[in-house]
């Protein structure tokens, strides 16, 4: 467990993915991060040449298994390989993690990898999703300030509640005073912002906050 404390976990998930220049990107800028694998993420994490600190599978999707710590599962299970490793490098220290390859493929396997974000609050840890054209925080609720990465152009900000309440946004190109929020009718869509920083007020509810640029800006 000591190799765990206080790291930051790569996480790999098992969804399509052919472009990895993102992740490599992340690599550069976090040369200690621990490595896991969630089953078929294994092939992601081969395919950048890296071998798992840690690895969870039921072999469904990948047959093989590698790692410095390997947990095996049983195919009947309620939890998906990517929650059950979130779950087991947060029990073993981590504090932080970072998923990827969780957003293409399959739309329940997306949507079950975004409810991640809460989970990982619930386990008092932090979890970033990410993927080459985006990078989703959770907002927690009340006052958070976020600096605006150079390599997106936009946010937005989702509702994971039906209604968020005293929505306030500054240093945007369309700010909000004290608004209400709903899923059925969102006007926090594709924002951008004004300065290096920008904040977030959400007195009642919690949302996803979604960094984003076109496919056709370079990293």
């Amino acid at each position: 467990m000591g190799d765990f404390e206080g790291r930051h976990a790569l996480i790999f998930a098992a969804a399509p993915e052919t472009e990895y220049e993102y992740i490599r990107t992340f690599l550069s800028a976090h040369p200690d991060v621990l490595i896991a694998c969630a089953d078929g993420g294994l092939r992601h994490a081969r395919a950048l040449g890296l071998h798992p600190d840690f690895m969870i599978s039921d072999c469904d999707s990948m047959p093989e298994v590698e790692g410095a710590e390997i947990v095996r599962l049983k195919p009947e299970k309620d939890d998906t390989d990517t929650q059950g490793c979130l779950r087991e490098v947060f029990r073993r220290g981590c504090r932080e993690a970072t998923l990827v390859c969780a957003t293409g493929g399959r739309v329940d396997h997306m949507l079950a990898n975004l409810s991640l974000l809460e989970e990982a609050r619930a386990l008092g840890g932090r979890l970033t999703v990410l993927d080459r054209q985006n990078k989703l925080v959770l907002h927690e609720g009340g006052l958070q300030k976020f600096k605006m990465p150079e390599v997106y152009q936009y946010f937005s900000i989702v509702p994971l509640d039906a209604v968020l309440k005293g929505v306030t946004i500054t240093n945007a190109k369309y700010p909000l005073q004290n608004a209400t929020v709903t899923r059925a009718g969102m006007v926090t869509i594709s924002n951008e912002a004004t300065a290096p920083v920008f904040t977030v007020s959400i007195e009642q509810g919690s949302a996803v906050v979604v960094f984003s640029r076109d496919l056709t800006a370079p990293l």
